[in-house]
């Protein structure tokens, strides 16, 4: 594996083993649809099974399982963050300014707001979580604050250790209890709700998402499922590419020259989305 492959030892001797049996059992995964839409900055999905494209020229367009665009979205510049998993809203955060967005399942009735300046002094990332608050990762001291956006208190906070290292915080996320926060210098960061480092995934992923108990992201060529609570792995060959999603129908590859790829993922170990 290139430098950048996650190199926990455990991660190690699982993976292969899982390569020996997995060599012997693996599918081809059946294509459905490749199309070029144009160029992508980053993709989301959210928990009905709807991909969202994001586009270098700030549109976004919202697709079904077969690649049927069903809404878009046309906006100046790419939001820093987009997630679409907590329905029936979609959030943008827009670093620039500190903006705040969402909108209903078809980009329309948004509601529209501003970080609080005291919250942070360099807000970098913010976040929706499971019970409505605000997570918001602030650049000058690496703390991650929630916040309740409805009256701007700060419920919690924790400062992350970034000793011997300088960071580059490109998504954050909230999940079973969990803040993930995916770095470009060193991989995946895993934290619980009161700020103790549960694991770090090293991995130069350009994205992760979830599929039921586990984390997933692409490594070279192959989808990596990561358990949260056994730390078992298990693989995926799917080929390379930028970006990979995953829903309980299909998967979601975008390779390097922009073209994207749909397969069909039925009947693959599929879970209930917490």
């Amino acid at each position: 594996m290139r430098k950048g492959t996650f190199l926990r030892s455990f991660f190690g001797i699982q993976i292969g083993l899982f390569l020996c049996c997995h060599s012997l059992a693996a599918q081809t995964l059946k294509k459905v649809k490749e199309f070029k839409p144009g160029k992508i900055e980053n993709v989301a999905v959210d928990r009905l099974g709807d991909f969202f494209l994001l586009f270098k020229d700030g549109e976004i367009k919202k697709y079904d399982a077969n690649g049927k665009i069903l809404a878009s979205l046309k906006k100046e510049r790419v939001p820093t963050l987009f997630e679409p998993w907590f329905h029936p809203k979609i959030f943008l955060y827009d670093q620039p300014g500190q903006h705040l967005a969402s909108y209903d399942r078809n980009f329309q009735d948004p509601t529209r707001g501003q970080l609080e300046p005291s919250i942070a002094i360099k807000p970098l990332l913010a976040c929706p979580t499971n019970d409505n608050k605000l997570l918001v990762l602030d650049g000058a001291d690496f703390s991650i604050k929630k916040v309740n956006p409805l009256n701007n208190e700060v419920i919690s906070e924790f400062y992350i250790d970034t000793v011997d290292v300088k960071p580059n915080f490109t998504y954050m996320r909230e999940y079973q209890n969990l803040i993930f926060l995916l770095d470009k210098t060193t991989g995946i960061l895993i934290y619980n709700n009161i700020g103790k480092k549960v694991n770090e995934l090293k991995t130069d992923a350009n994205n992760f998402g979830f599929f039921g108990y586990q984390l997933y992201f692409l490594q070279d060529d192959k989808i990596v499922f990561y358990d949260l609570y056994t730390e078992k792995v298990r693989l995926e060959p799917v080929g390379r590419g930028k970006f990979v999603l995953v829903s309980d129908e299909r998967i979601l590859l975008v390779k390097e020259n922009g073209h994207v790829v749909l397969f069909d993922y039925k009947n693959k170990d599929s879970q209930e989305q917490p």
